[in-house]
């Protein structure tokens, strides 16, 4: 019996939003199974400290900056990533805006900034993406969801509803890529324990209590998304695209 490859050695994979959290988690994972990694942020001084901790440990890995919300954004990050690690094989559309506010509360404005980095922004990385993936053969797309894009959430609508449209951005990519050697999946968190959700809990043992309310009885850890997104893009999990895959301890079947 063979064992599954597990490695992406050769790959060069673009991760936004990964200074921190979940982001941070996939693009240190891939870095370890052998991808140079492009760590996009928008808070550069933490990318370039990241970065050069997976150079350290003897990896390779690039930082770059920059806004979401700006839609020239992704321009500019691929061709870097590109020019600086000699093409892209993997794109990882993390990075998005939360802001808790209730519908009826926020302006138009607002609304328009929040689907524009949660939902345009990751539609034109992956537009921009395909040409140098089609040039390789070979190419990964992983659009991070939420378990909110199920549930919905009146005090963060915009997420919830940007969340709920890459679910069905992903179907229609897998179909339209598949020939190309694409695959095209969506990883949903469910409640996990990173900076953006620091304020939910009052210390460890707020945690561990309310942890207690997922089925698996703890909360998420950035890292429980290593091997997702690992499998996702090796050649072990080369016959999976066009999926929806909960990473949340079962509190999406409740």
């Amino acid at each position: 019996m063979v064992a599954p490859d597990f490695r992406v050695d050769g790959r060069v994979a673009l991760v936004t939003g990964a200074g921190r959290g979940i982001g941070l988690a996939m693009a240190r994972a891939l870095a370890a199974c052998g991808a140079a990694v492009a760590i996009q942020d928008i808070e550069l001084d933490i990318a370039r400290a990241e970065a050069d901790a997976i150079n350290s440990a003897g990896g390779r890995a690039v930082a770059i900056g920059g806004d979401l919300t700006e839609l020239s954004l992704p321009a500019r990050v691929i061709d870097e990533t590109v020019a600086q690690l000699g093409g892209l094989h993997i794109l990882i559309n993390n990075g998005s805006i939360q802001k808790h506010q209730h519908w009826l509360e926020q302006d138009a404005d607002e609304f328009k900034r929040q689907i524009d980095a949660d939902l345009v922004s990751p539609v034109l990385f992956a537009k921009l993406a395909v040409p140098h993936m089609r040039k390789a053969g070979w190419g990964r797309i992983i659009n991070i969801g939420s378990i909110q894009q199920r549930s919905g959430n009146t005090h963060m609508l915009p997420y919830s509803l940007s969340k709920a449209c890459m679910e069905k951005l992903t179907v229609a990519l897998a179909r339209d890529l598949a020939k190309d050697g694409i695959t095209v999946n969506c990883i949903a968190p469910g409640w996990i324990n990173t900076w953006r959700n620091r304020d939910d809990f009052r210390d460890e043992q707020d945690k561990i209590e309310k942890g207690k309310r997922v089925p698996l009885g703890r909360v998420g850890e950035p890292e429980d998304f290593a091997g997702i997104v690992v499998l996702l893009c090796s050649a072990a999990g080369s016959y999976i695209t066009g999926q929806n895959i909960y990473v949340d301890g079962g509190l999406s079947t409740w």
